[in-house]
């Protein structure tokens, strides 16, 4: 990528910290149990999901869940949530890692978003335990840390391509574009139809950078607006 060294160091760190889950020694039968959990929780909700309910799913017996996973249910939930970011942050990267410009890092960064969040229902689920867990601490506290480097680590990434555009962006900002994405099967209205999906791509970028190019609350007219380079949009 010919991208600025800012870019360049907060795509690394994104992808250092996916490579920290080895996925290599994976057994089939544990791959089946959080594919199965994740499916149950995003169908019939979390709390519904009984360790009974997800062997029989698995059609396995409980006492093979344990023997997968010792932990039980709480090491299932982190697990499950670590492989379902782990294969979407990949796919982050192979969207990003074909970009040769800022407009072209932020519109892929961006469209890939939203792309998975709508068309990969775990991707709500993933988002709705994170809020739940924010009013109730439900997840254990070492993972909890975890998922908040994660999503600091998802920020950076935001910024980096939004200050490569141009723009002078606080925090606040870059988690609103990310609010609205995780919004994307709110407010797009998916058919379902994978031909659609550029459309909604489209409407997710353009959304993005109406939210990047907005004045911040309480600001003037006179002093609020981004600073641009020259050669950007």
């Amino acid at each position: 990528m010919t991208l600025s060294p800012r870019v360049v160091a907060a795509r690394a760190l994104f992808k250092q910290h996916l490579d920290l889950c080895d996925w290599s020694a994976l057994t089939p039968g544990r791959s089946r149990i959080l594919d199965v959990f994740l499916r149950l929780a995003t169908i019939e909700g979390y709390s519904a999901v009984t360790m009974r309910a997800l062997a029989k799913q698995a059609n396995v017996k409980a006492a093979t869940i344990y023997f997968h996973f010792p932990g039980g249910r709480s090491e299932i939930v982190a697990q499950s949530l670590r492989w379902h970011y782990t294969s979407w942050g990949y796919a982050i990267l192979e969207a990003i890692d074909r970009s040769t410009s800022a407009e072209e890092f932020w519109d892929a960064l961006v469209g890939s978003v939203a792309k998975q969040q709508v068309s990969i229902p775990a991707s709500d689920l993933w988002d709705l335990l994170v809020r739940m867990d924010r009013a109730g601490g439900f997840l254990e506290p070492e993972f909890r840390h975890e998922i908040d480097h994660w999503l600091d680590l998802c920020c950076d990434l935001f910024q980096a391509g939004a200050e490569a555009l141009g723009f002078e962006v606080s925090r606040r900002k870059i988690r609103a574009v990310m609010s609205m994405l995780d919004a994307s099967t709110t407010w797009s209205n998916w058919s379902g139809d994978p031909a659609s999906l550029d459309a909604v791509c489209s409407e997710a970028i353009g959304l993005s950078r109406a939210i990047l190019s907005a004045l911040p609350v309480g600001d003037s007219v006179a002093g609020a607006s981004p600073r641009r380079n020259a050669t950007n949009r």
